[in-house]
């Protein structure tokens, strides 16, 4: 018997289908920075096996697999982007808009994120003009 070991045929992997989550998530590994993508794994996609954050974070990761609208709608994109990031980490909505606008983690965070996902500094929010409820979709 001859085995061809140099034969074109990929390999069937066999496993769990993949649901919504791995789906966006190799949308948004297509064109996310590489050198983030542990950072992206630790602090977002872990979290999509508890429950309270699994759809709060499925609505962010499908945002922020629109890398167009970083671009065409910078402004709105950016207000998308908070709204959904505390929508994120603040899943009993215990934050009120006035709140988030002044919590120096989210804000962190919010920067993290476009490093993380866009390998860029993020978008400047002037909270006096829009507040961050007002999502734009």
């Amino acid at each position: 018997m001859i085995l061809d070991i140099f034969s074109r045929r990929k390999s069937v992997r066999t496993g769990k289908p993949k649901d919504e989550f791995d789906r966006i998530i190799e949308v948004i590994e297509k064109f996310a920075p590489g050198k983030h993508q542990g950072k992206r794994e630790m602090h977002y996609y872990n979290y999509r096996i508890m429950a309270p954050y699994a759809n709060p974070l499925l609505d962010l990761l499908k945002l922020l697999s629109r890398k167009s609208r970083l671009t065409e709608d910078a402004d709105g994109f950016a207000w998308d982007v908070f709204s959904r990031l505390k929508t994120f980490y603040d899943p009993r909505d215990r934050l009120s808009p006035e709140e988030a606008k002044e919590d120096g983690e989210l804000i962190r965070k919010y920067e993290e994120l476009y490093r993380y996902f866009y390998g860029r500094e993020a978008v400047w929010l002037d909270f006096s003009r829009r507040p961050p409820e007002g999502r734009a979709e």
